[in-house]
């Protein structure tokens, strides 16, 4: 099909820049300036033109007129698109001329900037296209700056000057919503006193609708003591100084007991009401207590629950495999059945909840460990029924094919793997006679593995995980106990140093990572399959108890996915949407007060 407008424009915007057969003149009073353009070209890129032609007709069949408000450098732009469907844009002139092209109509200019804004969106211009996005009522532009605020929030509250341009409304609305990414609520007070100080005397009269928008029960004890210091100093009104304490109260009330209240009650006290998380835990399969099963449990760490996932659970019974996330998809790797040793992987996609097969690894491969580095998949060692192996193998995702890499030193089975900085780490395992403590890394530009220190104990159903620039082997077991122990090496000092051993000694579980925190799932603690979970924070060199996985088990596999569109699907807002109500209107009665704090006991809160 020939495009008229691609093989014509040219020349008839040589036509217009030479003033022949033009029959429109633009009067630009401001800029002192006309422009001479051809009415029907300007009239098939807009209904305004159509209508101001058609109502300014003369004998003569020319006209002029003069469009107020519309700079000649703007309407430059406009006719520019008319004849050539091109536009200049840039950060200078876009919003003038997005502006403009909604005002006259030209919506096909108009699509061109919303692009033009889509492509070139980062945290420094998001608010500001936001608020023209809404201003314009350009929905489609508007729903992804939202979206872009959303996830980038921490980042814009402390780092961009347009935060500081929100109205109270914008900032109410931002933190009101359930999908505001915060790894803690501590990052929401923050914003809310860096707003109110900018403005200090006029803000401080938004804190009574700013204050309910950020959960303050969820806040932690530190962040409030100083939130609390710092508004004691200012000319607070009774409403927000009464929020505040009563946050206060629930945020010291948790502190002590370390007991949230049901999700039912949180849900309807906008205070505690739970966000939506921005990274799911997946696992996958194991053995159970009734024998190997295919069952999916997603964990939202929000609410600290475990959701069960029947319909994307996998097709078979599967354990010992390996499951690695590329790119928003899970692969699953090599596994047993009970019957067979698994050479087969698969791939499922979250966004669409479907399996599909993927080309099969080269060797059968039980016991085996797996990470991604460099956007392939490598999969270690393992055991086929017969033979334990030393063989390496990677998958590209793109052309759907395993190649063959360098043999690790030695054979490893019921190993760990991860990659760090461009390095991929594998650790312990079982060579057939014992367990090892030794531990290797693999430079995929050289296609060589060299030998590293070896860890300070044996681990055999260690679980090795990427963790803030170190490889940590967790647990495992050493040929006589299962393993509480944990250790870390960092690449740059060649040694393995302890971390905090973990509250209940286990081997072959699974683990991730999620918002800064280590999380071992379930496994064999010597006894049984157990369901117990736990999770480090590096900062307080602590384990703490989560909540258990509804079917305890070991030999399964974990990883988790961050930013996923439709997160909403595996964790509490999508899992349980029967308790989702909106947010109760509280009355926010003024309590009993001393020295600035609530005296209010414990057992007579209203929460």
């Amino acid at each position: 099909m020939v495009d008229f407008r691609r093989e014509l424009g040219p020349q008839l915007e040589d036509l217009r820049s030479k003033g022949l057969f033009c029959d429109v003149t633009m009067v630009f009073s401001k800029d002192r300036r006309k422009m001479h353009v051809h009415r029907n070209i300007l009239a098939s890129c807009s209904q305004y033109f159509r209508t101001l032609f058609t109502f300014n007709m003369t004998t003569s069949g020319h006209i002029e007129v003069e469009i107020p408000g519309v700079t000649y450098s703007d309407m430059e732009a406009i006719v520019q698109f008319a004849y050539t469907h091109k536009a200049n844009l840039n950060a200078n002139n876009i919003e003038s001329v997005i502006v403009t092209a909604d005002r006259l109509n030209v919506l096909g200019l108009l699509k061109t900037c919303e692009d033009f804004l889509l492509e070139h969106m980062n945290s420094d211009n998001a608010i500001g296209i936001y608020k023209i996005a809404k201003y314009l009522h350009c929905r489609v532009l508007e729903t992804h700056a939202w979206t872009f605020i959303l996830k980038n929030f921490v980042f814009l509250s402390t780092k961009s000057n347009e935060f500081l341009q929100l109205t109270h409304d914008e900032l109410t609305q931002i933190l009101r919503a359930d999908e505001l990414i915060i790894e803690t609520e501590d990052y929401a007070c923050a914003a809310v006193v860096k707003w109110v100080d900018f403005l200090q005397d006029v803000r401080s009269a938004y804190l009574p609708q700013l204050l309910p928008s950020v959960r303050l029960g969820l806040v932690s004890l530190a962040t409030y003591d100083a939130l609390m210091q710092k508004f004691s100093d200012l000319p607070i009104d009774s409403e927000s100084m009464c929020i505040l304490q009563k946050g206060y109260e629930l945020c010291r009330g948790f502190d002590d007991s370390q007991i949230r209240p049901p999700l039912c009650q949180s849900l309807g006290n906008p205070l505690l009401r739970p966000r939506v998380p921005n990274e799911v835990l997946f696992v996958l399969g194991g053995w159970s207590r009734d024998g190997v099963c295919a069952d999916m449990e997603t964990y939202d760490n929000r609410v600290d629950k475990w959701y069960e996932n029947e319909s994307e659970s996998y097709e078979h019974s599967l354990a010992y495999h390996a499951m690695v996330t590329v790119d928003m998809t899970l692969y699953v790797i090599g596994g047993y059945t009970t019957v067979k040793y698994l050479n087969s992987a698969k791939r499922f996609e979250p966004l669409t909840k479907t399996w599909s097969e993927i080309a099969p690894m080269h060797s059968s491969r039980c016991y085996v460990c797996a990470a991604e580095l460099g956007g392939y998949i490598y999969a270690c060692g393992g055991f086929d029924g017969t033979n334990r192996h030393s063989s390496v193998e990677k998958y590209c995702p793109v052309k759907n094919q395993w190649q063959m890499v360098s043999d690790m030193s030695s054979v490893r089975s019921d190993a760990g793997a991860c990659g760090v900085d461009g390095k991929l780490y594998v650790a312990g395992g079982f060579s057939g006679t014992e367990c090892l403590n030794t531990a290797e890394c693999y430079n995929p530009l050289t296609n060589q593995w060299t030998l590293l220190t070896p860890m300070s104990c044996q681990r055999s159903g260690v679980t090795v995980v990427a963790f803030q620039h170190a490889v940590y082997a967790i647990g495992g077991f050493n040929g006589s106990v299962r393993l509480d122990e944990v250790e870390k090496y960092y690449p740059d000092r060649g040694a393995w140093l302890p971390v905090k051993e973990m509250l209940k000694g286990r081997s072959n579980f699974a683990a991730a990572v999620i918002e800064n925190k280590i999380f071992v799932v379930g496994g064999y603690d010597g006894s049984g399959t157990t369901g117990h979970v736990e999770y480090y924070e590096s900062d307080k060199d602590e384990w703490t108890e989560a909540d258990c996985l509804r079917v305890g088990r070991s030999a399964a596999s974990a990883c988790t996915i961050k930013g996923l569109e439709n997160i909403q699907d595996y964790t509490f807002y999508g899992k349980e949407a029967r308790l989702v109500a909106q947010p109760e209107t509280f009355d926010w009665q003024v309590p009993t007060r001393a020295g600035g704090i609530t005296t209010r006991s414990r057992s007579k809160r209203s929460s």
